[in-house]
């Protein structure tokens, strides 16, 4: 292994968050290229992993645990990158994806205007007009956060939930939201 290579590997170890390009260049003393490169070969290592990952945020980096050893790790860690509503919401959209923003709204209520700005922010989903309202994707860095290989991956993940059900008491959840709505005088519309 390269020195430039043993640098950075122990910088994103140690930061235990993403490190962005700039910084790495700064802290290794190195050009942008000189650490992609670097950072290509890491990743290359880490690929026969099957506990630890390299994992590209835009412009930075960081190493992550695959999903094989989440559960584990949330024993010893308890604060993620993402809160637990933020994941709530991600689920949603993942479990419907692509899904309309308003969909999602009518499941998490309006405090997932936030969550989906912050994981837009974060990168894990992609969002593009589609009439008065956004349709939500998921983005590679999701893919890349839970180790899934694609869609069909994560259809796969969720079909062990009944969807009739849970459809079921999302509508519940819905219209018990819109009477609440009508009770304090809010319109739902």
């Amino acid at each position: 292994m390269t020195e430039l290579k043993q640098k950075i590997e122990a910088i994103l170890f140690s930061a235990g968050k993403e490190v962005k390009l700039q910084e790495l260049s700064q802290l290794c003393r190195a050009t942008g290229d000189e650490i992609k490169k670097a950072i290509s070969e890491l990743k290359q290592q880490y690929e026969s992993s099957p506990s630890i990952m390299v994992v590209e945020e835009g412009d930075a980096w960081k190493l992550a645990v695959r999903e094989s050893h989440l559960s584990l790790v949330r024993k010893v860690v308890r604060q993620t990158e993402l809160s637990k509503t933020l994941i709530e919401t991600l689920a949603v959209v993942a479990w419907k994806a692509p899904v309309l923003q308003s969909d999602v709204i009518k499941i998490r209520t309006n405090k997932a205007y936030e969550h989906i700005k912050l994981l837009e922010e974060k990168s894990f989903i992609t969002r593009k007009k589609h009439g008065r309202t956004q349709l939500i994707a998921l983005a590679q860095k999701f893919y890349d956060y839970f180790d899934l290989k694609g869609q069909e991956q994560v259809k796969q993940k969720f079909s062990r939930f009944d969807e009739e059900k849970i459809a079921s008491q999302i509508n519940e959840a819905v219209n018990e939201a819109e009477k609440l709505k009508k009770i304090i005088g809010e319109d739902p519309k």
